[in-house]
């Protein structure tokens, strides 16, 4: 497993067999630069990664900056071979989701 500390926010990566899980916390915004991107174009990119699913259950704070990295990675995944979907969203994060459309999309946890 690992993890990366940031004032803000945080992210740990863990893989069991050909899924990865990408548990994030804190607040997912602008500030994050290419950060978020970068830590799940590297997760979907791996070799024998079938899914990758995002766990948002302790994200405090999400905008739409953060939620396009996610719907771009869901579709670099699909163009990848790979599943990819969002876990956990609650209070503000479900809400501001459901208010941008995205979340039956980003949470449906596709088939094989």
């Amino acid at each position: 497993m690992e993890a990366a500390i940031n004032p803000i926010w945080q992210h740990s990566v863990r893989r069991d067999g050909d899924v990865c899980s990408v548990a994030l916390s804190g607040e997912l915004d602008l500030g994050l630069g290419d950060t978020l991107t970068d830590v799940l174009a590297q997760q979907i990119r791996r070799p024998g990664t079938a899914a990758v699913r995002v766990d948002l259950a302790a994200v405090t704070f999400i905008d739409s900056w953060a939620i396009g990295v996610l719907v771009k990675a869901r579709q670099a995944a699909a163009a990848a071979g790979c599943r990819f979907f969002v876990s956990n969203p609650h209070g503000h994060v479900r809400r501001v989701l459901d208010v941008a459309g995205v979340l039956p999309t980003l949470s449906a946890e596709p088939t094989r």
